[in-house]
């Protein structure tokens, strides 16, 4: 089963606030990364995060270019 997380992160380019869902595994735990548009300058973010216990611990952003 699968729960969808919100996250709220600064655009690694325009700085921007921007809200990105999340879908985790209950079962998950360990690190994932992701691809995320920017919605207000459509710049890639790459988004590290590490999952302990059903709940998101780390979160990194950084040039999604790379």
């Amino acid at each position: 089963m699968s729960a969808e997380t919100t996250l709220n992160i600064t655009c690694h380019f325009c700085f921007n606030q921007i809200d990105v869902d999340l879908e985790i595994d209950q079962s998950f735990e360990g690190s994932d990364m992701e691809i995320y548009d920017c919605n207000i300058c459509c710049n890639p973010n790459k988004l590290k995060y590490t999952v302990t216990h059903g709940s998101i611990i780390n979160v990194h952003v950084s040039d999604g270019n790379e």
